[in-house]
């Protein structure tokens, strides 16, 4: 025990008598371990693994000065980097399928304000399902004068005319139905009313890239003309007439041929009408059908030019087999025309053709109805704003007229609209006829003239107005005059 005892004192003099290695270095363990005892160059341990980290790196900011500039090789890490930079919202265009025919139609919900809208007075219209439907309603108070020979009717009325499209918003394919329903009531006056129906359906089928479809349905009701070949003279009210047409046809491209076939027919009824004495003349004897079947064939020579040849075979059948005169009226039509298209973009476009048709009655005491026929339209915009619509007919027309097979009528018209301001609209049309009769009838010059305007105040309500002027010449017969004006309002939802 004594020895042990011995042994322990000495240790704790020689602690007691110098301890500073041991705590020293017991300390700086400590320190360095916490990262904050300095070290031989003056730094503690956190800034010398940050100048670690910077060499590392490429840096020049070696000093250990954790304010110093970084220098110009030093690489820095935007903050839009980390975080991300919300980008504004743009307006988005309506979605477009790759590889479809028809446009997005464009809707309510995609249209910017008026500030911004190109078109701030374009109607917008209504989506429907797969459908944009567009319609409006005008009503005019009208005034009308009609002179025949020497009876001269007058009135003033009231003119209603709702107009509808439904057109469908398909990537291929497309259906469009337009209607319009004319409704005339009397205010003041004597003359007779005119109200009118029209219903039309066109559906494209887009069968491939080389082959196309057309469907047409068409109904027309309406009172028979003045200026028509078969109005009765002196009339007080002409003939209500029904019209029901209906065509198909197909189109195949070839190359640079192009072939077009078509297979159409049509349904016509006649009422009665009605003399200034109150007497009816019955016009149901001219009810009849037609079938017509027409082929066409071109080629694409290039130059904005698609030279075509056409050809066409038809046929009306008569309800009444033997009319009210004792002929037998039905008869077949053939016609041969040569022509081209042309297109030149917005600026021009159309068609012209010539050619020769004929039509046999099936009575032989009635010459054929033949001539020389010239067709074609164009569409021409000079400069911006103004649009230049143009039109030539030639149609073979049948007689209900004793001893008179038809007449052969060419028709010109032309209609000039100018959009002086984005809202403004004026229009300026006329039409210069002539009837050449086959049998011993007179001849007919038709000549007709008008003007109008709309103005829109907003892209719903607008301020319309119409006049028109339109006489025809009988040779050996009394002329006929009708003087039309009108003003009103149009309202589109």
């Amino acid at each position: 025990m004594r020895p042990l005892w011995a042994t322990a004192c000495c240790v704790l003099a020689l602690m007691a008598a110098d301890p500073s290695p041991v705590f020293a270095q017991s300390t700086g363990n400590t320190e360095e371990l916490r990262g904050i005892g300095a070290s031989d160059d003056g730094l503690n341990g956190a800034e010398r693994r940050r100048n670690e980290r910077s060499a590392e790196n490429g840096s020049d900011n070696a000093t250990g000065d954790p304010l110093a500039e970084p220098s110009a090789g030093a690489t820095q890490t935007d903050a839009s980097e980390i975080t991300g930079t919300i980008q504004p919202v743009q307006a988005q265009e309506p979605v477009q399928i790759p590889g479809t025919i028809n446009p997005r139609q464009t809707t309510v919900d995609n249209q910017s304000n008026l500030i911004d809208d190109p078109e701030p007075y374009d109607q917008i219209g209504i989506r429907i399902g797969t459908f944009v439907l567009r319609s409006s309603v005008t009503e005019q108070i009208a005034h009308e004068i009609d002179r025949d020979g020497s009876e001269r009717t007058e009135r003033t009325y009231s003119r209603t005319t709702l107009n509808g499209e439904l057109q469908s918003d398909w990537s291929r394919h497309q259906l469009t139905i337009t209607g319009e329903q004319v409704i005339d009531e009397t205010l003041s006056g004597n003359g007779a009313e005119d109200p009118s129906t029209s219903v039309d359906a066109d559906l494209r089928l887009d069968l491939s890239s080389d082959t196309t479809a057309n469907v047409t349905f068409d109904y027309s009701f309406g009172r028979e003309s003045q200026t028509d070949a078969n109005a009765i003279s002196n009339a007080f009210s002409q003939s209500d007439v029904h019209e029901f047409n209906t065509s198909a046809s197909l189109e195949h491209l070839i190359g640079s041929w192009r072939g077009t076939a078509t297979l159409s027919g049509g349904r016509s009824t006649y009422g009665d009408a009605e003399l200034g004495d109150g007497s009816i003349i019955r016009q149901s004897d001219r009810d009849e059908y037609d079938y017509t079947v027409t082929l066409r064939a071109g080629v694409d020579i290039g130059a904005n030019h698609l030279p075509f040849v056409e050809g066409d075979f038809g046929q009306i059948l008569y309800d009444q087999t033997i009319d009210d005169f004792g002929f037998a009226r039905s008869s077949k039509t053939y016609g041969l025309r040569v022509g081209t298209q042309f297109d030149f973009g917005d600026k021009l476009n159309g068609e012209i053709a010539v050619g020769y048709a004929q039509r046999d009655i099936d009575d032989s005491r009635l010459a054929p109805i033949k001539g020389v026929t010239v067709d074609g339209f164009s569409t021409w915009s000079p400069r911006r704003g103004l649009e230049i619509v143009s039109g030539l007919t030639t149609t073979l027309e049948d007689s209900t007229t004793e001893n008179v097979s038809g007449s052969v009528y060419y028709a010109g018209t032309t209609e000039i609209s100018y959009q002086l301001r984005e809202n403004l609209t004026t229009t300026i049309d006329g039409v210069l006829g002539w009837r050449n009769y086959s049998g011993e009838l007179g001849n007919q010059t038709v000549i007709g003239i008008g003007a109008g305007f709309i103005w829109w105040l907003n892209r719903r309500f607008g301020i319309d107005g119409d006049i028109s002027y339109e006489k025809t010449l009988t040779e050996g017969d009394t002329d006929s005059d009708d003087l039309f004006v009108g003003l009103g309002v149009t309202l589109r939802p």
